[in-house]
């Protein structure tokens, strides 16, 4: 009674980075022998700013790249243990 998979089944999930702040579990080590796992990192500055300027078109272009420069350097921050929660363009 197995059921049969398609050979065109993709299936996308999304998970956190294993540890705090997210408290859930390590993806990778729990599933990661049945997946292709690719992980998908942070924007860099310039491709940041493309994607803030879509959502807001009439902002100038020095205060997207501010912004975009502000959640870059949080990330460090948090990167280096300086802060505990950090920031991405997905929240």
């Amino acid at each position: 009674n197995d059921i049969q998979i398609h050979p065109d089944f993709t299936m996308f999930v999304l998970a956190n980075r294993p540890g705090f702040p997210f408290h859930g579990n390590d993806f990778f080590r729990e599933v990661g022998d049945c997946f292709d796992v690719l992980v998908v990192t942070n924007p860099d500055l310039e491709s940041e700013m493309k994607l803030l300027q879509s959502f807001g078109p009439n902002v100038d272009s020095s205060k997207i790249r501010q912004i975009a420069s502000s959640f870059d350097h949080l990330r460090s921050l948090a990167d280096h243990g300086d802060i505990s929660y950090p920031v991405s363009s997905e929240r």
